[in-house]
């Protein structure tokens, strides 16, 4: 029974202190040392002390100013100091009771507080007041009398009287000389000259310019520039339609045509037989089958005349008046249909 109890002492004892040595007692530090704006500071060297002013541990801030003690510490109180040469110092106490700790410590620039120091002393001495600088009195200008005169006026008067008289004559020998001013183009595209679509001659010789608002089988109704004029037919000898001037392009001859089975190509020369420049000059070709049907169409511009026009387009595509030009047109077969004839037109437009 003695030896029982024994044993149950001493297991009790061993397990008492096998729990006490999984206890832990030592912990570690880690964390950052930052400037105010959180950047991290590298290189600044730390230090910690006990509750008894002794330094037990030292090391040095990594890059992002990330730091560990190697040396573990026991529960207690602690100071930890973070120096640096540029950065400035920071300080932190800090508190160890059962786990391991992280800590944030913030270094201030000593530099930074000395120069606010300085802007106060400075703000003060300028809100200093300053005497005003003494003003000048302003000297008395001498004042012309009313009943006096600074001049001879009877022999001043004459004397203007001749400059006047030469003044004149300038002016009449400039106007002699004055000739048309010259009219900028923009402003002549500006005005509208009316343009009117017939020519009337008449028996006693007169022509008359205007359009035909309305005929009957005695008179005709026109608007000319001085408004409706009415006539009668029977003192009417001719009546001509008027075209205005401008490009007219045209083919010269039929074209030669190279038939495919899936295009066909059309070649010619065409020819601008108007009093005008016609531009971007373009040649269409349609094909229709027997039901009429459009089976197939495309266009193309000639090479012609290079021109640069007000808006700095650059093209070759301009015909001069008398010009002439060659053309190949290619038109694609739609799939599966039959051209039986086909249709040529000519495209321009008048730029400037």
């Amino acid at each position: 029974m003695n030896k029982i109890i024994v044993l149950i002492i001493l297991f009790s004892f061993a397990f008492a202190v096998d729990t006490k040595a999984k206890i832990k007692e030592d912990f570690t530090l880690t964390g950052f040392i930052q400037e105010q704006d959180g950047r991290g500071v590298k290189g600044a060297k730390i230090s910690i002390y006990d509750d008894q002013d002794k330094e037990i541990a030292d090391g040095k801030s990594k890059r992002d100013g990330e730091f560990k003690i190697k040396r573990k510490l026991r529960v207690g109180n602690y100071i930890l100091i973070a120096e640096h040469k540029k950065e400035g110092r920071g300080e932190s106490e800090f508190e160890i009771t059962n786990s391991d700790l992280d800590l944030i410590v913030i270094i201030l620039n000593e530099n930074e507080e000395d120069t606010s120091q300085e802007s106060d002393t400075l703000t003060a001495f300028k809100e200093e007041p300053k005497e005003l600088p003494k003003q000048k009195k302003p000297e008395e200008k001498n004042q012309l009398k009313f009943e006096s005169t600074f001049f001879e006026y009877e022999n001043s008067l004459a004397a203007l009287k001749a400059e006047i008289d030469s003044l004149k004559t300038v002016v009449k020998g400039y106007e002699k000389k004055q000739i048309m001013p010259n009219v900028d183009r923009d402003i002549l595209d500006i005005i509208k000259v009316p343009t009117f679509q017939n020519r009337i001659e008449l028996q006693n010789g007169t022509v008359v310019m205007g359009d035909i608002l309305l005929e009957s089988d005695s008179s005709l109704t026109l608007k000319t520039q001085i408004g409706k004029l009415v006539l009668k037919k029977e003192m009417v000898i001719k009546m001509d339609k008027l075209e205005k001037p401008g490009p007219k392009v045209v083919f010269i001859g039929e074209p030669f045509i190279d038939y495919y089975p899936n295009r066909q190509v059309f070649s010619g020369k065409i020819k601008n037989i108007g009093e005008i420049r016609a531009d971007f000059v373009r040649v269409s070709g349609k094909l229709f089958d027997q039901t009429t049907s459009n089976v197939g169409i495309d266009s193309v511009f000639v090479k012609g005349a290079r021109i640069v026009y007000k808006t700095n387009v650059v093209a070759d595509t301009a015909l001069e008046p008398g010009q002439i030009a060659s053309y190949t047109l290619t038109v694609p077969i739609m799939k599966g249909r039959k051209p039986e004839y086909h249709t040529m037109d000519i495209h321009w437009k008048e730029a400037r």
